[in-house]
């Protein structure tokens, strides 16, 4: 019988991308516990896009099964996975000229049948949303005259208009003003804490990992390092052999246990340059 507590539960996974010989996931075994803001944190090419894309079903592992609510992910239905986890991409392209309330109403097409057209509580929650979201000013602007931020804004509301009890988010901030990126986050936190939704952000600043997550997943080369409550794994010791950078850490909030790391300044050796 599955725990209901558990969202996701992965068992020996790995997943090889054909152009590669290494594995860009290798024979992860992860529990991940509803109700939680997880963070991924890890250098580049450490495979916290790939384990995004594996949690939301975009890809199947090579080897290893991943379980979604007791169940195997790849017998779900794509559009029935829909209504279940949403996905905030880190970047979004298209030559298609959508109209900016478009685009954020997509969101609600898992649930609108075919041939319909959005309901009304459809848009009134889009009209919630863009307002929540600082978009007004914005809705009836094209998605291809937008900024990166302004973008990554955008795909924020559609992943709140879906609505759903999962929201795995891929660098979310990453081009934000850091104002909107700091609101972006405690919007994710109050839909966690008031209605228990579960949210699965990879993320590069590892302060905002710090303030925001209350869970994280530190990778390296393809594998899970270590994983857990945030202010029991992310110490100085960890970023060090993970990022080979030197920190010290504070404690922020004595309450919540979040932690604030001051890096200190890289060392390098500079390459003699001969004209």
């Amino acid at each position: 019988m599955a725990d209901k507590n558990i969202a996701f539960k992965l068992d020996k996974v790995s997943f090889l991308y054909k152009s590669f010989y290494n594995k860009a996931i290798d024979n992860i075994s992860l529990i991940i516990e509803k109700g939680h803001f997880w963070g991924i944190i890890g250098p580049n090419g450490s495979g916290k896009t790939t384990l995004l894309d594996l949690l939301a079903g975009f890809r199947r592992p090579y080897s290893g099964k991943i379980l979604f609510n007791g169940k195997n992910i790849s017998e779900y239905n794509k559009k029935v996975l829909a209504k279940f986890i949403s996905f905030m991409p880190q970047q979004f392209y298209t030559n298609i000229p959508f109209q900016v309330e478009d685009i954020i109403l997509m969101g609600r097409y898992p649930f609108i049948s075919r041939f319909s057209r959005p309901s009304s509580y459809d848009l009134h929650l889009a009209k919630y949303v863009i307002k929540l979201l600082d978009l007004t000013n914005l809705i009836k602007r094209y998605i291809t005259e937008l900024s990166r931020g302004e973008i990554q804004r955008v795909m924020f509301a559609r992943v709140l208009v879906q609505d759903t009890p999962i929201i795995l988010l891929d660098e979310p901030t990453s081009n934000m003003d850091i104002s909107y990126a700091l609101t972006t986050l405690e919007i994710i936190q109050e839909q966690i804490r008031k209605r228990g939704k579960t949210a699965i952000m990879a993320v590069h600043d590892i302060n905002l990992a710090s303030m925001y997550c209350d869970k994280l997943i530190i990778m390296r080369n393809g594998k899970v390092v270590s994983y857990g409550y945030t202010h029991n794994i992310l110490n100085e010791e960890t970023i060090k052999s993970i990022f080979n950078v030197e920190c010290q850490i504070y404690n922020n909030d004595q309450y919540t246990g979040a932690k604030y790391v001051i890096f200190k300044k890289g060392i390098y050796k500079a390459a003699n340059i001969h004209n």
